[in-house]
Order: C-alpha cells, then structure tokens, then sequence
C-alpha cells in the first residue's frame, strides 16, 4: 500500500509539474506597442492580425482624411470579445494606440492594440 501511494504522489507530482510547464509556454506576453503617425496612413480599410500565445485577434480599422474612422473587431476568443471591443473603441476615441490597458485584461488589450497597428502599418 505504501508503494501505491508513493507511485500515485509522484504521478501527481508530474502532471502537475507538467501542466504548469505548459500553462508558462502558452502564456501571452507583453508586446510593445509603437507610434502611428496617422499623417502617413492613407484613405481606405486594413486588416489586422496579431497572434500572441494563445490569443489571436484579427481587427478591421477604417481610416478616412488621416483619421481613424472605424475599428472592428473581426475575431477574438468570445470570453474577452467585450474587452477587446472597449479597447477598440477607446483607441477610435483617442485616435492614437497610447491608451490604458483595461485592468484585468492588459494583454488582450496589449494583443488588439497590436493587430491595430500592424494594420495601421
């Protein structure tokens, strides 16, 4: 009995070694986010994609006369679609990517703010 226990503790000891491995791979990181002058953006609609981890956003962004004229958030994981949209929206309101993470989702916003600009790109 003691050698099943010993066997079970070390199987569980492995598994959980295991899953936080793969828990560390797949996390998003932090991206830098760089400065789009808008001045150098033509008239028209663009596509974004940025994948970071395991979080992969595609953005549709609509520039008009130098300014941003519409961001949309094409695909995004549903669970933080709200989010991505907010950040989205505040982006559009600001017209510059230098806006605050959503607290508690910094690096979904981290991930659209980068889809934005590599579309803007």
């Amino acid at each position: 009995m003691k050698k099943v226990y010993t066997i079970l503790v070390t199987a569980v000891m492995i598994l959980l070694t295991g899953f936080l491995i793969v828990a560390l791979l797949l996390r998003p990181q932090t991206l830098e986010i760089e400065t789009i002058d808008l001045n150098t953006v033509a008239d028209g609609e663009y596509i974004g994609i940025c994948q970071n981890k395991i979080l992969f956003v595609v953005v549709k962004v609509e520039v008009k006369d130098h300014e941003i004229t519409g961001i949309e958030v094409l695909e995004h994981k549903a669970s933080y679609m709200g989010q991505a949209k907010q950040i989205a929206d505040d982006v559009l309101s600001e017209q510059s990517l230098d806006v605050d993470a959503i607290s508690g989702a910094t690096l979904t916003s981290d991930t659209v703010m980068k889809a934005i600009e590599n579309a803007l790109k």
